[in-house]
């Protein structure tokens, strides 16, 4: 598995405190509710801190809002529908090159050695072998996210281009769907869609691992950011995200069985993709902001992004000092 590089214990005396200076005399989170956006087809984050003892004691109010994928939540920020969500990092380049105003404010890395994220899915019976054998086929992908990104990597990798396959652009539903009727050749997916597809005889012909971070990012509005209150809550979230997915960790079984209830997930697939789950929180740091540097740079040079970003301006790094293993959420 990947070396872990949490930087400090978070500490009973931490949580009480609180993070980025703020303090019960200058923010009231009595008052205050987040709007907090999840990804996919179930509230999982909101299940995972209910699981984990993290969604109880809290001075704020959460309303979860479930979108399809982060462009979508990234289009509702500015109408103030999201304060907060957690999604891949590849949506941020294009928010920040849309002018959107959000900051990444914590940053979660890894999967297991050996796999990625993303994986490349042919069906069982397909002649697909391998990702040179792509050269030609339709895949499906989902423009303006890590699904993209991850494959235009392996396609690196593996010394072709972008232009050498031709990308079908479509959500993760429908991508499965148009596998399994063979409108396309392959697909690029993630978790739970992965999972189940591999479990009913579809076969990984290629992943992402090593190639890209496989960064889990947590964004804010720069309008929450900016208000005491909120600002306060959001870094209390993030920490107790943080302490969720360690007992996650800790807990697998316990997580596959939540899992398979909220997802309607066979038992043996849910668990399956509660294995592959590794949120790992990093600071902040110079090594973060290069990678995502990198990507931009890649979505630039092949022109499907229209400007070259600086994207030192994505980070917000005021929640770094509570960078933290919460060992009191693995018990």
């Amino acid at each position: 598995m990947k070396l872990r590089r949490t930087i400090a214990a978070l500490t009973a005396t931490a949580l009480a405190v609180g993070i980025a200076g703020c303090s019960s005399s200058d923010a009231d989170e009595s008052k205050v509710t987040l709007n907090a956006g999840q990804l996919g087809q179930a509230k999982v984050v909101e299940a995972l801190l209910t699981a984990a003892g993290q969604d109880d004691g809290r001075d704020y109010d959460i309303v979860w809002n479930l979108f399809e994928a982060g462009p979508p939540a990234i289009e509702a920020i500015p109408s103030g529908a999201v304060d907060v969500v957690m999604m891949a990092d590849t949506p941020m380049i294009f928010a920040q090159a849309g002018g959107v105003e959000a900051s990444i404010v914590a940053v979660g890395l890894g999967t297991p050695a050996g796999a990625s994220q993303v994986e490349i899915v042919v069906k069982g019976d397909s002649p697909i072998t391998n990702i040179n054998d792509l050269v030609g086929k339709k895949v499906a992908i989902t423009e303006g996210t890590t699904l993209q990104y991850s494959f235009i990597r392996m396609l690196e990798a593996a010394g072709l281009s972008y232009e050498d396959i031709n990308p079908v652009n479509l959500s993760l539903p429908d991508a499965v769907t148009a596998l399994e009727n063979g409108d396309v050749d392959a697909a690029s997916l993630l978790d739970p869609q992965r999972a189940r597809v591999v479990a009913q005889g579809g076969r990984v012909v290629a992943n992402a691992d090593g190639l890209v971070p496989d960064a889990n990012i947590t964004v804010a509005s720069h309008a929450a950011l900016e208000d005491p209150a909120k600002a306060a809550a959001i870094g209390d979230f993030v920490q107790r995200v943080d302490a969720a997915y360690q007992w996650a960790e800790a807990n697998q079984d316990r997580w596959a069985d939540e899992y398979a209830k909220l997802t309607g997930l066979e038992p043996e697939i849910a668990a399956d993709v509660v294995a592959r789950q590794w949120y790992e929180r990093v600071a902040i740091d110079d090594s973060v902001i290069a990678d995502q540097q990198t990507q931009a740079d890649v979505f630039t040079t092949l022109g499907l992004l229209p400007v070259q970003l600086d994207v030192t301006a994505q980070f917000d790094d005021r929640y770094n000092d509570s960078v933290a293993v919460n060992t009191a959420a693995q018990s």
